[in-house]
């Protein structure tokens, strides 16, 4: 922009006309899930335009570099979930973003199947396993036959245990990202 007057020197003025391109789909990757480990490390996909950057959306969570891809978070506590956002932004246009997920579980509480039982010419059975405080429990047929009504319950009822056998039941506590423990108990059916 040229600004003059007769034989006055001439005044300028610059301008850049940017057209930004639109930024690239972020993708944060997939949700993590580990086991009494606070330190998770990310896997976003690196955009072809624009810049990524990730942010704590809930949770608590400390992010060591929050524009790298494969950044380090730390400080999860154990029993909680994060929400992180992959923010990808170019200039001016509209950025996009995509959410993951980081959960730290617990180490289940230890499986506790209850006692041993012996029935005289009964094939009817009430189990009694502790209710795990962390974690979630699921019974299993590991020898012998019989039917278990709900897998689920502590206290399901177990039938089909033939007069003079046994059947030895599993009881699982698990939870998702951690390794599973159990008990067995054995249920006897004498004639």
């Amino acid at each position: 922009w040229i600004v003059s007057n007769g034989t006055c020197s001439s005044s300028t003025a610059d301008i850049t006309l940017t057209n930004n391109v639109t930024p690239s789909t972020a993708n944060a990757g997939s949700n993590i899930v580990q086991c009494n480990n606070s330190n998770f490390t990310l896997a976003a996909t690196a955009p072809t335009v624009g810049t990524g950057m990730w942010t704590v959306i809930s949770g608590t969570a400390t992010i060591t570099n929050a524009n790298l891809t494969n950044t380090a978070v730390t400080g999860v506590p154990a029993g909680t979930t994060v929400t992180l956002r992959w923010t990808v932004s170019n200039g001016t246009c509209t950025s996009t973003t995509s959410d993951i997920t980081l959960t730290n579980n617990p180490v289940p509480s230890t499986a506790n199947a209850g006692a041993n039982q012996t029935n005289c010419n009964n094939d009817t059975f009430t189990l009694s396993a502790v209710t795990p405080g962390i974690g979630a429990g699921v019974w299993s047929l590991i020898s012998g036959t019989a039917t278990i009504s709900n897998i689920n319950l502590t206290n399901t009822i177990v039938t089909g245990i033939v007069a003079g056998s046994n059947a030895t039941l599993r009881w699982t506590v698990s939870a998702s990202g951690c390794t599973s423990n159990s008990a067995d108990i054995v249920l006897s059916n004498q004639n």
